[in-house]
């Protein structure tokens, strides 16, 4: 997956949220004026004060500056951070962080849940697992249980909470731990079964969701060998999910799957050149490593 260069994503993100708010006509504050001034330097953080002193203050401008702060580069949790927190103000419709009802002063500007979907959706892309859980329960919402499926094991195999999916595997027919008998032709599972289908017709988001079924041994033999296979054939048609889920499986290792962190780095290199910023090798050398404990 490819995104466009930074001044193209920044009018393009403006461009999207002029619909969503409209700038009240108040004069600036010397906090404001300072801020403003100092974010000509066009760093994330200098953008995220910006965008956070509008959040304060109730003004729907926050939504650009987050837009701002989120177009800076390099690929940062924070630049992550900040397209999660569009996602979130867009869907909810409000600045401020409480749940319970605003008046109707106070609500400035209409919830976009299209455009939510479309922030949680980059940020999910340049690694953020607040994303991955984000748009689990966007499909949930909205009752695409295939949809909620692909973000909960995208995040429960980045998380090592494979066996948080016992549940979902015991009730999911076709599902079996290693040294099950394989079975021919489709799972019995017709969801899982259409995952195979697109998969075996190339779909490479299919490929990364087959690989993590495999992985997990949800509606078939559980296999990280064949998990790899597939991650690897979606990571070779550029799909950044297939690249970093490649470079854990074989970077961690484990299962009957042989470890080899050259072949992990080389994957999390492909994944960081699109801006996936957990592949960049102080978070990717973290994640291989062996963990504490395991439940698996």
């Amino acid at each position: 997956m490819s995104f466009p260069r930074r001044p193209l994503l920044l009018a393009l993100a403006l461009t999207a949220l002029a619909g969503c708010a409209s700038t009240p006509p108040r004069p600036p504050t010397d906090t404001e004026r300072d801020a403003l001034a100092a974010a000509a330097d066009g760093r994330f953080d200098s953008a995220l004060r910006v965008a956070q002193l509008y959040q304060g203050s109730n003004d729907p401008r926050a939504l650009d500056w987050y837009a701002r702060a989120a177009a800076t580069t390099p690929r940062t949790h924070h630049t992550a951070g900040a397209e999660e927190t569009l996602g979130t103000l867009l869907e909810r419709g409000r600045l401020d962080s409480g749940e319970g009802p605003q008046k109707p002063a106070d609500v400035v500007f209409k919830p976009s849940p299209r455009k939510a979907f479309q922030w949680y959706h980059r940020a999910a892309y340049h690694g953020s697992p607040y994303a991955m859980h984000d748009l689990e329960k966007w499909y949930e919402r909205r009752g695409d249980m295939t949809g909620a499926l692909r973000w909960r094991l995208r995040s429960a195999v980045y998380l090592r909470e494979l066996y948080k999916l016992q549940p979902l595997r015991a009730a999911t027919s076709g599902s079996a731990k290693p040294g099950q008998p394989v079975a021919r032709g489709a799972s019995p599972n017709p969801v899982v079964a259409g995952i195979q289908r697109r998969a075996a017709r190339g779909d490479a988001e299919a490929q990364v969701d087959l690989g993590a079924l495999y992985e997990a041994g949800i509606g078939v033999v559980q296999d990280k060998a064949e998990a790899l296979r597939w991650y690897e054939r979606a990571g070779r048609q550029g799909n950044v999910y297939g690249q970093y889920l490649a470079g854990l499986a074989v970077g961690r290792g484990g299962d009957g799957l042989h470890k080899d962190v050259d072949a992990a780095a080389a994957w999390f290199a492909l994944a960081q050149a699109q801006g996936f910023y957990m592949a960049a090798p102080s978070y990717w050398r973290e994640a291989i490593a062996p963990p504490f404990w395991t439940f698996e």
